[in-house]
């Protein structure tokens, strides 16, 4: 069976409005020798209904249906694995692509024999209030930048980092699939946002062109992932993305003009990802994709959680049990010391103070005074004692505390 031009994969998830005139815009391209894998994320509307009638249809077209969601990306990268095509490209199923698209797309980058080929889109918005919602968005896919002629991957992403331009989302990348194979070059499993990204198309490819044309149309409307509200999940996806490309950027070694537009990519990028974070409304429904990715879920929880180094078994009966007390004495003045404080203060504790044996080094930490805990004798009765230092200095200081008459003390550990 001969090989088409293009696998066109397009990822589906509840979008019975749209998805018709997604597939229309590709069918009727005027470069025909495509192949389209359609991916639908176990949607819950007509939208397998609308993607199995375009099958019967049109042989160019093929379902693959999950029975449960697993995200974009874990989609997308069904669609790579699937695709026949010399080249392949990304549409997601509420947008389309203008008439001739793919043939300009192809033409381009066999004529040119690119990696990929990427291009500008023109966003719009369903209603006016989403149109007010993405106002500073809609213009992000058009490219203020002149790139002239075929260049590396990451010549062209230093010149976009300079000239403070779109690097292009999938949709937006027409990318040849001898390439992609050659490393594998699948997306970070199981992610709900950041899952379109394509650093490492940039950092693998030695043959690039970004062209002017805007061939994409791409809609903002409600319910889709950019419109509805930050969730836990979506920040697990951007933190997961972030890292994945943190990996890649550390297995490479490039000239100083392009690793100083990967410093404010990264910079930037986690300036969004804080951002995100701070959006999130409900920050303490469980962790779904962390656990699978370790790296990130470190950076989370040291991070953001700030769980801390040693305390690690920090309940809400042991919350409960410290703002019974009058007086809460913090023994230490070290980094665990330190993370104590900070878990207090996250938990509206604000009646501590410090203490050690011997005072003569340290004097105060961030402007409170740290006491000799014989000095403290007369709290012993209505004070509670964290024990915040080494596991080596914990039985002295508990012998200590035993000795001056302290009755409740709690290791942290």
């Amino acid at each position: 069976m001969a090989r088409p031009k293009i696998s066109v994969i397009i990822t589906v998830f509840n979008i019975e409005r749209y998805i018709g005139e997604c597939l229309d815009s590709v069918l009727n391209q005027s470069l025909k020798d495509i192949e389209v894998i359609c991916i639908d994320d176990a949607s819950t509307d007509h939208s397998p209904d609308i993607l199995n009638q375009y099958a019967e249809r049109d042989s160019r077209v093929r379902v693959i249906a999950q029975a449960q969601s697993i995200g974009p990306s874990t989609a997308r990268n069904i669609g790579y694995r699937e695709a026949k095509g010399e080249y392949v490209y990304q549409i997601d199923g509420d947008d389309w692509i203008v008439d001739g698209a793919l043939e300009r797309m192809y033409t381009c980058a066999a004529e040119n024999q690119l990696d990929f080929l990427t291009f500008s889109a023109s966003a719009f918005a369903d209603t006016e209030e989403i149109r007010r919602k993405v106002y500073n968005s809609l213009n992000l896919y058009i490219r203020i930048g002149t790139y002239q002629g075929v260049m590396k991957g990451m010549e062209l992403f230093a010149e976009c980092i300079r000239n403070g331009d779109f690097l292009g989302n999938l949709c937006c990348i027409f990318l040849n699939k001898d390439f992609f194979d050659s490393d594998n070059m699948y997306l970070a499993d199981g992610l709900y946002a950041s899952a379109d990204n394509n650093f490492q198309f940039y950092v693998n490819a030695q043959r690039v062109m970004c062209i002017p044309d805007a061939l994409y149309m791409r809609r903002f409307r409600e319910n889709s992932i950019v419109t509805s509200p930050k969730t836990l999940i979506k920040f697990e996806s951007m933190l997961t993305q972030y890292i994945h490309e943190i990996l890649i950027w550390h297995k490479y070694s490039f000239e100083d003009a392009i690793e100083r537009a990967l410093e404010t990519y990264f910079a930037v990028n986690w300036k969004g990802i804080l951002k995100a974070y701070d959006a999130v409304g409900d920050k303490d429904v469980p962790l779904k994709l962390l656990p699978k990715h370790k790296l990130a879920k470190f950076v989370y929880e040291h991070c953001f959680k700030k769980s801390g180094t040693y305390w690690t078994k920090l309940t809400d009966e042991m919350i409960h049990t410290i703002h019974s007390y009058k007086n809460v004495i913090i023994y230490g003045a070290k980094d665990i010391a330190q993370e104590v404080k900070a878990l207090l203060e996250r938990n509206e504790i604000y009646n501590y103070i410090f203490a050690v044996s011997d005072n003569k080094n340290e004097t105060d930490i961030a402007g409170r005074k740290i006491y000799n805990i014989d000095e403290l004798k007369d709290k012993r009765e209505d004070s509670i004692v964290l024990i915040a230092v080494s596991k080596r200095n914990q039985a002295a200081v508990k012998e200590k505390l035993g000795t001056l008459g302290f009755k409740t003390a709690l290791v942290v550990e």
